[in-house]
């Protein structure tokens, strides 16, 4: 089996030095033998004689078979496999080491990562299932950004432990659809199903506290059930225990440059 060699320089915390350190980073399929196809198929010009007209087949030379042109699975036509070929992989498997050794840390900024992508999906979802151009605004592009940056580095994680973990594949597969499906719930539940109202409710809220205000009460939250169009239908509670159902109607107003345009307008439900 032909391999070749090479090294990387790899710094070595413990010993506080830096070393050549040779790693393998490449070596022949045994699936195909190097040729980088699949297993052979008859010639179909002899019909996997090996001969014709008692001559061997020009085609397959007398092998009875030939190419069949399909790439190997394994090495996706490479005719090699590498192994280890640059410092990530080294990388990668330091950080799988470090996790073993003291796992809490990777594990609490993977959990920040979540909350954050939750806490970013709530925002967004607010202002995207109330009018899409509302995004355009500075509150939310940070929110889409920090969101972006925790998924990222959720990813940049899992790539790690994908490159770097002694764990058989299948529980590799296991361990990152675990993670994937935390990341889709963390989006999903804070987002669609728990926020898409929250900024239609926070502007009705501060819409009656300023209405109420002479009274010396204010509104302490807004709950919208549900809405037909522009119009959020809820029940708004008072600081006194009261509680009113309302109808909530958001009004699109033309809108200059990126700058948006519109007016929300709390209407008490007889």
């Amino acid at each position: 089996m032909a391999e070749q060699e090479e090294t990387v320089q790899i710094h070595i915390k413990s010993l506080d030095k830096t070393i050549d350190f040779p790693v393998r980073s490449s070596e022949f399929c045994n699936t195909c033998k190097g040729t980088g196809t699949k297993d052979k198929k008859p010639c179909p010009t002899c019909c996997g004689s090996g001969w014709i007209k008692m001559l061997d087949c020009i085609r397959c030379n007398g092998t009875m078979q030939i190419e069949n042109g399909l790439k190997c699975n394994i090495c996706k036509g490479m005719g090699t496999i590498s192994e280890a070929k640059t410092k990530d992989f080294l990388e990668a498997r330091q950080f799988c080491e470090d996790f073993q050794k003291k796992p809490a840390k990777t594990i609490l900024i993977c959990l920040a990562c979540l909350a954050a992508l939750g806490v970013c999906s709530y925002i967004v979802s607010g202002y995207a299932f109330v009018d899409l151009r509302l995004v355009k605004t500075w509150f939310a592009y940070i929110a889409l950004l920090v969101g972006f940056v925790a998924g990222f580095r959720i990813l940049t994680y899992l790539h790690k432990m994908n490159v770097g973990s002694y764990l058989p594949v299948s529980k590799k597969i296991v361990f990152a659809g675990a993670v994937i499906a935390l990341g889709i719930a963390a989006i999903v539940i804070p987002g669609p199903v728990a926020g898409r109202y929250h900024w239609i409710e926070s502007e009705a809220q501060e819409a009656i506290s300023e209405a109420v205000s002479e009274h010396e009460v204010f509104c302490q939250k807004v709950k919208v059930s549900g809405n037909d169009g522009d119009v959020y239908h809820g029940v708004a509670t008072i600081s006194d225990g009261e509680e009113l159902k309302v109808n909530i109607h958001y009004r699109k107003v033309n809108e200059t440059g990126r700058k948006i345009g519109y007016s929300i307008e709390v209407e008490p439900v007889e």
